[in-house]
């Protein structure tokens, strides 16, 4: 299946490892000029080198931080001098720490809503203007189950990261009509370095742990983050050309809820 991403401008914010590299890997071998950005050049130089081995395409790469509006605005006008306006956006933010209701204080609420939430809006404010230049566009939000089904000991991501979804279903409404498609993605227990560190914080051994979370999957097994980077650059392409405003869990069915 031709997904018609080759040539297309595809950013990928925080994009050196898990879920954000493999996206950017997905793009990149679908034939998208894939520009990446991360706050760790290290880990930029390195996530360069690993897609231009498997593709033989070189990333744009810069230095940005998701926090900083003036750092993100100055990514996308770089991206957009030297490749052309960005099509697509895979919006990767900041996740909230884990911990129950009792351990934060207004600054931790505050710090989750930069992260998640403000983190989108700074992302789609700086990549809406340029999808318009191009009379098409699309933006994927990756977030997490608990915009679908509460966490235990997620708190901070159980409260700030369904106002994504609402961010994402109004700029559908808003935009779609202009060319542009907003989806958000909700990962569920996929083997990345965040969710291992969390399990790894229960005081049961690892192994244990994960073998007790895939039972409880109708699949009985975690994911992994190609499989949640495959469904995002499925609906980053023309094949997806009208989904727009869906918020698509990509968790085995672990949610059990109907919508």
């Amino acid at each position: 299946m031709d997904l018609e991403l080759h040539g297309k401008v595809a950013v990928v914010s925080a994009a050196t490892r898990g879920i954000g590299f493999e996206t950017a890997l997905s793009l990149a071998r679908e034939g998208a000029r894939v520009a990446l950005f991360a706050r760790d050049p290290a880990g930029l130089g390195e996530a360069a080198r690993r897609i231009a081995r498997a593709t033989n395409v070189q990333p744009f790469v810069q230095q940005a931080d998701l926090r900083d509006a003036d750092s993100i605005a100055s990514f996308f006008q770089t991206v957009r001098n030297e490749l052309g306006p960005v099509q697509v956006l895979v919006a990767n933010s900041v996740g909230p720490r884990p911990g129950g209701f009792e351990h934060f204080d207004d600054a931790d609420w505050l710090a989750a809503l930069d992260g998640a939430l403000l983190s989108t809006v700074r992302l789609a404010r700086a990549a809406i203007p340029q999808m318009l230049e191009s009379g098409a566009g699309s933006m994927v939000a990756i977030q997490s189950a608990s915009v679908k089904q509460p966490i235990q000991g997620l708190t901070l991501s159980n409260g700030v990261r369904p106002g994504v979804a609402g961010l994402m279903k109004s700029l559908a409404a808003e935009y779609g009509e202009r060319g542009l498609r907003f989806n958000v993605v909700c990962p569920g227990r996929i083997m990345t370095d965040r969710f291992i560190a969390v399990e790894s914080s229960y005081g049961i051994p690892l192994e244990e742990r994960l073998a007790a979370q895939a039972a409880e999957i109708p699949l009985r097994r975690l994911g992994t983050p190609r499989e949640v980077a495959d469904a995002i650059t499925f609906l980053s392409s023309a094949r997806a050309a009208y989904i727009t405003g869906s918020v698509l869990a990509v968790d085995g069915g672990n949610i059990r809820g109907i919508f």
